[in-house]
């Protein structure tokens, strides 16, 4: 009997010790409910809620830091005023005491009911709260199940990490030195301005950054969130509040043909590097608007990359140029750019940081540094150079920090009286003037007829954006345009990129192409019958990570991860290894028995039920192996001895193996 049982517990963990991630996880996450909503005639909200057990007061205030009084949004070629309600800040209340800050956007649902998203901070510990939907958009697989109720709460403390250097990196490294004046010795904490100032700035949503949050109006919102939440860290360290001038949000269907260069579809030879210097070029295109720094919002990571920023470019609406070895030139504006996360807000803040002058900290792998190289990393003092990790400008990112170490503090604020010239006191926002419609900037909006982002035409005239030469149409703005006047509909203005995209012909009357259609998902597409159709494109599980990994060597998914809908792929040097990505395989990948990918669930035949993740499998076959052999081992016991009644003790032995599944690689 004695072998039975530990034979089981080692089936159990063979099973299982194959199916570890190289990553964090979610150890706990609830529900989170609303126990009391009042409303004040000043404007003022106290939410009392219930997190882990415990009752919080939220005493919050309309964020008006966070919107330019003449703030838009730029959409469907319509630019709208953007509405300043939803967004709160203030603080956390336990027991009559004063806990953190907290950062929330307020939505009313159809029944009036209250949806919240954001973050508040309890002492050193970040609680996160996002919609069920928002969650288990971005959850990894081993991340806790939440179905309850509407809305869901997690903690920083309740992250495990494991101790790869294969989390999320940002790739500013990689990128030209613009300033080397760096001498430790000279940084000061002086320069951070004594009363409030705000930066306020653009922001743009490329097309597959949309597509992934399904909406214009929930990508919208995210970004709203991301830049609230990030505001309470800069404001909290520099005295410095970010506020937002533009929102410019493109359609979720990425072109065919490319006219704004940062505004495309992930491709392998267009890397996050060019989408920053393209999205600089077009930034220097819309001269002072008001905006100190402009960001972009993205699905396109390349490996772990996810997020790039010029140094020191706060301020900055010109344009420079960086010309590597090969000889191409790169563009230099006061622009970043970041991509999809799980707690995205802390990309975009480390971005930030970067453009007010914030290196890297030193971590284990820059030190010790030597004279030369100490410059190219921020020491967390004069006689400890590693920061472990412990602050949100460490290179990779950690879930677990929030807070601005010693060093960068430091930095930014001796930069700032000399390149932050554009900040603006919280009653003169007002100060700036935003055209509504900016003609040049390639984007045809409200009032205009084309705009060819500055590029001479016979169609359009450049600095009014109105049809010249009797045009009806504007070969670089329309599909179905050639030489100012609509194409016949025989033309094909969209061709096929895969045997899985069908073309698109013009109408013949209008100068749009229709919208772009596919074969079905799960169609044959290629020899090989690993290769399907998902979305438009002839694919596998295996070339989604090799497009999202090629820079690691990763040309795999996870074998024992085809139940999986979130992006695990196997590690290059270690087949027992899984690297999980902050992305799902497209919409229509084949999982389970018969199931397709969607929203990053499967979803078996019948489309209802979602098929259980391999850590819930695991667990299942762990536990019926156990019953069974367990069950046998009672009868034999029963045969032998029945007259003697006693419980096994086996049982605990092995029970405690069912935490494997939840392991970590060390």
């Amino acid at each position: 009997m004695n072998f039975i049982f530990y034979l089981s517990c080692i089936i159990a963990f063979l099973v299982v010790q194959g199916y570890c991630l190289s990553d964090h996880k979610i150890n706990q996450a609830q529900n989170l409910s609303i126990i009391s909503a009042t409303t004040y005639p000043s404007g003022q909200l106290r939410l009392t809620i219930n997190a882990f057990d415990t009752n919080y007061d939220l005493h919050l205030e309309p964020n008006h830091d966070l919107f330019h009084p003449q703030a838009v949004i730029y959409q469907d070629g319509q630019s709208f005023p953007m509405i300043s309600e939803g967004a709160y800040k203030g603080h956390v209340n336990y027991a009559n005491t004063t806990l953190g800050w907290a950062r929330i956007l307020i939505q009313k649902r159809q029944d009036q009911s209250l949806l919240i998203e954001g973050a508040f901070r309890i002492h050193e510990d970040i609680h996160h709260i996002k919609s069920r939907d928002a969650y288990h958009r971005v959850k990894r697989f081993n991340d806790p199940n939440v179905h309850k109720d509407s809305m869901v709460v997690y903690r920083n403390s309740g992250t495990i990490w494991s101790n790869q250097a294969s989390h999320h990196q940002c790739g500013i490294n990689k990128l030209p030195i613009i300033d080397e004046k760096r001498d430790i010795a000279k940084r000061t904490e002086k320069g951070c301005p004594i009363a409030k100032k705000i930066n306020y700035m653009g922001v743009a949503a490329d097309c597959t950054y949309v597509q992934y949050y399904k909406s214009k109006e929930a990508a919208r919102l995210q970004i709203l969130n991301d830049f609230n939440i990030a505001s309470a860290l800069f404001e909290e360290t520099f005295n410095v509040a970010l506020g937002l001038i533009n929102m410019t949000i493109m359609d979720p269907l990425c072109p065919s043909k490319v006219s704004i260069d940062w505004n495309r579809a992930c491709e392998p030879d267009y890397s996050l590097y060019d989408r920053l210097s393209d999205f600089s070029l077009w930034r220097n295109r819309l001269g002072d608007d008001g905006a100190g720094l402009w960001h972009l919002m993205t699905n396109c990571p390349v490996g772990l990359e996810v997020g790039l920023a010029w140094l020191g470019q706060l301020c900055n609406t010109g344009l420079s140029e960086q010309t590597e070895d090969d000889g191409k030139v790169r563009y230099v504006s006061g622009t970043s750019v970041s991509s999809i996360t799980q707690d995205e807000w802390k990309i975009v803040a480390h971005e930030i940081g970067h453009s007010f002058g914030a290196i890297h900290d030193c971590n284990a792998s820059s030190c010790p540094c030597s004279s030369d190289n100490c410059a190219s990393c921020c020491s967390l003092s004069e006689t400890q150079c590693s920061a472990e990790g412990a602050f949100i400008m460490n290179p990779t990112s950690n879930s677990s920090v929030e807070r601005f170490s010693p060093c960068s503090i430091n930095t930014v604020c001796s930069l700032l009286p000399s390149i932050a010239t554009c900040l603006s006191d919280p009653q003169q926002g007002s100060r700036h003037s935003l055209r509504l419609g900016t003609c040049g900037n390639g984007i045809r909006e409200e009032g205009e007829d084309c705009d060819t982002g500055g590029k001479e035409s016979d169609c359009c005239d450049v600095k009014t954006c109105k049809f010249i030469n009797h045009a009806v149409c504007e070969d670089l703005n329309d599909a179905c345009c050639h030489q100012c006047q609509v194409r016949p509909s025989t033309f094909m203005c969209r061709p096929s990129l895969s045997p899985c995209d069908q073309a698109e012909y013009c109408t013949g009357t209008l100068p749009t192409c229709p919208p772009d259609r596919y074969e079905k998902d799960g169609t044959i597409c290629s020899n090989m019958d690993s290769l399907r159709c998902a979305s438009g494109q002839c694919t596998s599980r295996d070339q989604q990570c090799l497009a999202r990994g090629y820079t690691m060597n990763i040309t795999r998914a996870c074998s024992v991860s085809k139940e999986e809908c979130k992006m695990l792929c196997e590690y290059p040097d270690d087949s027992t290894k899984c690297t999980l990505f902050s992305a799902d395989f497209l919409d229509g990948t084949l999982c389970g028995t018969d199931g397709k990918c969607l929203n990053g669930l499967c979803l078996e035949a019948q489309g209802t039920q979602p098929s259980l993740s391999p850590a819930v499998l695991v667990t299942v076959i762990m536990t019926t192996v156990v019953l069974l052999l367990s069950s046998f081992g009672c009868w034999l016991w029963i045969k032998k001895k029945k007259s003697r009644k006693q419980q096994s003790p086996q049982l605990s032995a092995c029970s405690s193996l069912t935490l494997v599944d939840n392991c970590v690689c060390k």
